[in-house]
């Protein structure tokens, strides 16, 4: 049968879900954990006992890599990426031997009995299988499906072998799910708030009370008092884990003059193969970083200045590189050509600025000086580097990249679009200052470009000769110290913010290294590590600062909180104005009467899931409107913005029907999620708890 197929050939890279929980560890689940942990002289790590050797972690690592590059279209992946993805397997790793342990724990078992009733059950098939009988509309063919069942074939063994250890490991995980969240309920009260929420439209109208109006005087510091007291009441916002903080050297992976001298004859060598008769479309879709689209035009402003300049020239049928692009080279060939129906302009420009408070007249002054040298023949390119006020301008000479109409402001495209190319005009005046422009050309030119690109990166020997550099400075930094080597051989010297140790293994400024991590938590201050990977190269650190688990200081949070302090004593301010205002009986027009600072806002009807106009998702506010009868105001409460008094005008009619027909569908998603942060909250209880012994540093770094 044609479509199981492709089901062997996926068999091995199938995701296995658990609930809707795990679906980030399948990985370690389609290998056999108790031949994983067996034990071995080259473990890369225990976990609850059981042993990870390096084969089998490089396993799994591969697996992901090849499924990540094909989701990639085959592009090659970085040290970084793998990286990430030993990180990611590592985690997986230890979350499965949670999972295992919870499930021998629980005794949880699943039956032949209950896999066969799943693979039958034609009104809820597993996804896994019934993927294969879906017709050309997306429907599920069930007869298809149960003739397969019937007579699968001896072809399909494999296949379906691995389909039912997934359908078993994901009906244990499922009721592991199940014990666990147990506990977790959802009232009748949260199902018809939330249908209130998505279903109900509300009118409703205020009157706000704004601090930044009825306290905006009151700026002063705050006093130590005012201080403390925000501090005390806030505290567990600055509570903090063990953290530390890294000094380090960055060696940066930056390609020599050798590596671009290695892709610059590759291309060439391709170009002579494609001049000599080869087949260019050949040559890009097997040596190019990007695929051809046959499809795409191009025209001269979509594409680099060097792009424009030695290719939009070139007839149909010329190849012409290597021609620099952000991350290397690239030979094009110009497939086809056309008039395009919109006109492009290319012109240079020198700025003389008074959009920063310049003297009108003198810029007006200097630019028609400048003006006068250009048409006497002065090179534009040099005018341009000694006097446009334009950041970038010496560089460029005042070029600027094509352009099409609406792209710049209506004086400086006007003149531009009535102007010869060559011409040179001016001074013409928008909101930015004084220009003097020099016409250069127009197009309309449309093009079909084949790109072989190769991009451009550090080679073995180049990473090797980095490598060598990076270790050499941390020999000589332990013998001499840290700062004063890198102040010797002129290397700059980087530091991290505070982090704390944390899954991932991320390296604020470094990037993802769980040696170096591991490295920063196991020793202390002052100590120099090995050479590791970093994000762009390789670093060698040193323990710069180390602090216990609590609290950040009053000190420390002083100049952070210092807005919030002074927010929280107008608002209290605020508050004291609307309740001398606000009295028994008054409606809101009444209130607002009161103050010509005050308004009676009345916002389009709403539902309450997408915020209130004009306030948001102010969930103080969208709970006061909960409880409100219709008709019915409240008394003054603290909204985000400042001080709220609310009205309740009209909400549509609740409809008993429709919270019948959606009561169980609303539940399910409301168990369904708080089922998923019942379980995550256990899974890192769990990674606490259970021991584990990690030795990734001694085989990657």
């Amino acid at each position: 049968m044609g479509m199981m197929t492709k089901m062997r050939e996926r068999a091995h890279v199938f995701i296995i879900a658990f609930a809707v929980i795990f679906v980030a560890f399948w990985v370690v689940s389609d290998v056999d954990i108790g031949s994983i942990m067996q034990g071995s002289a080259n473990e890369i790590g225990n976990v609850g006992g059981n042993a990870i050797s390096y084969q089998e972690f490089q396993a799994v690592v591969e697996q992901v890599a090849e499924q990540r590059r094909q989701e990639n279209e085959g592009k090659e992946l970085t040290e970084n990426d793998y990286m990430q993805i030993r990180e990611q397997v590592w985690n997986d790793f230890v979350t499965q031997s949670i999972i295992e342990k919870a499930i021998e724990e629980f005794d949880i078992q699943v039956t032949d009995e209950e896999i066969r009733d799943w693979i039958w059950d034609v009104n809820n098939p597993p996804q896994q299988l019934a993927q294969y009988f879906m017709d050309s509309t997306g429907r599920f063919n069930a007869e298809t499906y149960q003739q397969f069942l019937r007579n699968p074939g001896p072809e399909n063994e494999e296949a379906l072998i691995a389909i039912e250890q997934q359908l078993r490991s994901e009906l244990l995980r499922s009721k592991l799910t199940n014990i666990l969240s147990s506990s977790v309920i959802v009232s009748e009260q949260q199902v018809k708030d939330e249908f209130l929420k998505t279903n109900l439209d509300f009118n409703v109208s205020y009157v706000l009370f704004d601090p930044r109006v009825f306290a905006a005087t009151d700026t002063a510091a705050p006093t130590e008092e005012e201080f403390r007291e925000y501090y005390e009441e806030n505290k567990e916002q600055f509570k903090i884990d063990e953290m530390r903080k890294l000094k380090y050297v960055l060696f940066e992976e930056t390609p020599s003059k050798g590596d671009t001298n290695a892709i610059v004859n590759e291309l060439r060598t391709l170009k002579e193969i494609a001049d000599g008769g080869g087949d260019f479309l050949e040559l890009v879709d097997a040596n190019s970083e990007e695929p051809y689209d046959s499809t795409a035009w191009v025209t001269r402003d979509q594409v680099p200045d060097a792009v424009s300049d030695s290719v939009f020239p070139a007839p149909v049928g010329s190849i012409v590189g290597p021609v620099p692009n952000e991350t290397g080279l690239s030979l094009y060939r110009v497939m086809d050509a056309r008039e395009g129906e919109n006109t492009l302009y290319k012109a240079s420009h020198i700025l003389l600025r008074t959009d920063g408070g310049q003297d009108d007249a003198a810029q007006k002054a200097k630019a028609e000086e400048v003006l006068a040298k250009a048409r006497a023949g002065e090179d534009f390119d040099r005018l341009a580097a000694q006097y446009s006020e334009e950041p970038g301008a010496a560089e460029r000479g005042g070029s600027l990249p094509w352009f099409g109409e609406g792209r710049m402001v209506e004086e400086f495209q006007n003149a531009v679009m009535g102007a010869r190319p060559g011409q040179i005009l001016g001074p013409v005046k928008t909101q930015f200052g004084y220009h003097v422009i020099k016409m250069e050309g127009t197009t309309r030119r449309e093009v079909k470009l084949a790109e072989l690109r190769m991009s451009i990166r550090a080679g073995s020997r180049t990473r090797d000769d980095i490598f060598e550099r990076a270790r050499n400075f941390g020999y000589f930094a332990t013998e001499n110290g840290f700062e004063q080597e890198a102040q010797q051989s002129e290397l700059q010297i980087q530091e991290t913010p505070d982090f704390a140790k944390q899954t991932g293994s991320y390296i604020p400024n470094i990037g993802t290294n769980p040696a170096l991590m591991k490295f920063a938590f196991e020793n202390g201050v002052g100590e120099i590590s090995d050479v590791h990977r970093a994000a762009g190269g390789y670093v060698v650190a040193m323990i710069s600062d180390e602090r216990d688990a609590g609290y950040r200081t009053l000190d420390e949070v002083r100049d952070q909180i210092k807005p919030q302090v002074i927010f929280e004593r107008q608002m209290k301010k605020t508050m004291e104005k609307a309740n001398s205002i606000v009295s028994a009986g008054k409606t809101l027009e009444q209130i607002a009467s009161a103050d010509p600072n005050l308004n009676v806002e009345s916002p389009p009807p709403f539902k309450l899931q997408n915020g209130v106009p004009n306030v948001g998702r102010d969930q103080n506010f969208i709970g006061r409107l909960l409880a409100l009868d219709v008709g019915k105001r409240t008394e003054p409460f603290r909204g985000m913005r400042g001080v709220y008094v609310a009205r309740l005008n009209a909400k549509s009619d609740f409809d008993e029907t429709a919270f019948k027909v959606k009561k169980e569908e609303i539940r399910k998603q409301q168990l369904s999620r708080l089922q998923n942060e019942f379980v995550q909250s256990w899974l890192e209880e769990k990674r606490d708890e259970i021991d584990v012994v990690d030795n990734r540093d001694r085989f990657f770094r």
